[in-house]
This record gives C-alpha cells, sequence and structure tokens, in this order.
C-alpha cells in the first residue's frame, strides 16, 4: 500500500477520516509490518447519578469535587399538576409552591456549568 494513511471507520456519513502509520520494525527488508495507531478517546460518557438533593460529585467540566448547587424548575408536568389540583381542591398554586412537582436542575459552583437534571 503506498497511502501513508489508513481509513478508519466507522464515521458519520460521507466523512472517512484517516490515522498515521507507524513501522513496527525498522530492519531492512521487502515485507515491513505497517499498523494503524488509534487514538484514545479524550472524553467518556460519565452516568451521574443526581438526585433531588444537593449531591457530591466531580464536575466533568472543571474536574473539580464539588457539591451540586441546585434549582428547581417547573415543567410540563407542573402544569399539568396545577391544573388537576384546581380541578380537584380549587387550588392550583400548589405545585408552584412545593419544590417535589418540579425538576431539579444541578450545576457546579466552581465553574457554574450546568451538570444535569434530576427529573421528577
Amino acid at each position: 500500500m503506498n497511502n501513508d494513511t489508513l481509513p478508519l471507520y466507522p464515521g458519520p456519513p460521507g466523512h472517512v477520516s484517516h490515522l498515521p502509520l507507524q513501522k513496527i520494525n525498522d530492519t531492512p527488508s521487502d515485507s515491513s509490518t505497517v499498523t494503524a495507531v488509534a487514538p484514545s478517546p479524550m472524553f467518556t460518557k460519565m452516568t451521574l447519578l443526581l438526585g433531588p438533593e444537593n449531591a457530591v460529585t466531580t464536575c466533568p467540566f472543571c474536574q473539580a469535587s464539588v457539591r451540586t448547587n441546585i434549582k428547581h424548575t417547573t415543567t410540563t408536568r407542573t402544569h399539568i399538576t396545577a391544573v388537576l389540583c384546581s380541578f380537584i381542591c380549587c387550588c392550583c398554586c400548589i405545585p408552584y409552591c412545593c419544590d417535589s412537582a418540579k425538576n431539579t436542575d444541578h450545576y457546579c459552583p466552581s465553574c457554574l456549568k450546568y451538570i444535569g437534571t434530576y427529573e421528577k
């Protein structure tokens, strides 16, 4: 093979990436053994266990071990619960006053980036 690179598969449709080749042995012979050196993945997907309260975790952005800041946010489920409460007990503000009817968003206190959501 006369090319200095080999194609890597799989990839996105229409895209072919190449890796440089590295010779394993430098002994003079007619058939040199050539292999492709695959790069190691830089990022791996981490599964964070986040709950309705602050959690101690490692921030995937700044790599700091932190106790997350939380913010409760209303969702469509909160609004539907408010409509149901208005039919049952004529008090539709209950889901907006309690945090148990809202999702919990977790943020890193060091870099202030969004880490994840605990959905109710």
